[in-house]
Formats: structure tokens, sequence, C-alpha cells
């Protein structure tokens, strides 16, 4: 479970510009959905905010940091509005705090172990990261998306473990905060 935040506008000719490759005869690679909740307007998904992870952001065609994400949104702040997901509008501030503290979640040692989840009993066996010692630590809370990725591959060789990957997503850190990025829409 986590919070999705969109960024949302009725400011067309800002949304295409941004958002979406307009040609002489289309509009192609939209970004943007149009919605009527919590207003009739163009809705951005910008991120999601998940306990244990990271702070992870979408990519957008002009919007690739969130140095970026905050240029925009300042400088267009007169014709956007944030959301999240429950309707709740932030301000600018407001939102750079929660999304800010969301990454500053305390640091906690993890593990890969392949064994039965109490939680999905019926399941079989699976690969998880489960707590453990310092002295154990192969990856920890808030986990980043990239690094995740990197070390659960080499747990499950290490496992033999042939799981299926429900989705493949590229992930990168921003360079100026601890808050991860990737492309295209989420799994």
């Amino acid at each position: 479970m986590g919070t999705n935040f969109y960024l949302m506008s009725r400011n067309k000719k800002l949304m295409r510009e941004h958002f979406a490759v307009e040609t002489e005869y289309d509009i192609k690679d939209i970004e943007y959905a149009i919605v009527d909740e919590p207003y009739l307007g163009y809705e951005i998904h910008l991120n999601k905010l998940s306990w244990g992870w990271r702070p992870l952001f979408q990519r957008h065609k002009t919007i690739n940091t969130f140095k970026e994400l905050e240029e925009f949104c300042l400088k267009n702040k007169s014709v956007i509005s944030i959301y999240d997901e429950y309707g709740r509008r932030y301000t600018w501030k407001q939102y750079f705090e929660r999304v800010y503290e969301h990454s500053q979640q305390k640091k906690e040692p993890r593990k890969w172990i392949y064994d039965i989840d109490s939680v999905f009993p019926n399941c079989g066996p699976r690969l998880q990261n489960v707590s453990c010692t310092e002295q154990e630590a192969e990856i920890y809370i808030p986990f980043c998306h990239r690094e995740y990725n990197e070390k659960e591959k080499l747990a499950k060789e290490r496992f033999h473990v042939h799981e299926r990957l429900w989705c493949k997503e590229r992930y990168w850190e921003d360079p100026d905060y601890p808050f991860d990025w990737t492309e295209g829409e989420f799994c």
C-alpha cells in the first residue's frame, strides 16, 4: 500500500507542451489523463510513497529530476495543483515536506531468505526479505528501488530461485535527493 500524488491543471496548452507530443495531425505520447476528480482537468502522475521504500517518481517528457519538477511547479503555480489520491491538496512546501520526510525513514537492516511466507503460507516457498542483525544485513529499509532489484537478482541466483518477474522497470536515483525515478507506468 502507498499513496500516489498527482499534478492537476486545466491549462490544456501547458499540459500538451510538457506532457505530450503534438504533431500536425494528432497528439501522441500522452502522459496525462483527463479526469473529473478533484475537478475537470488534466492529471499527471507524479510519484508514490510506500512504507519501506524511498519515494518513487515517474519520469515525464520534460521532468527527469526533482529539481526539474520543483522548477516546473513553482513556475506554473498559478495554473497547477498537487493532490494525493485521497483528494487532499498540497502547497509545494507541504508536498516537498511530505515527500522528503518519507525519504528519511529509520534505517532497518534486512536479509534475503527463501521460505514459506507467513502472510501467504499456501503459496509455497518464495524469496523474501526479513529483519536481521546489522552483521547479517544485505539491504536496508528504506529500499532504493534500483539497489533492491540488483540485490534481489543476486539473492535469486544464490537460492536458485526462478520466480517470474511481473514487470521490467528501469530505476535510477535522483542526483540531489534520496528519491528514486522510473520510466513508464508503475507495476
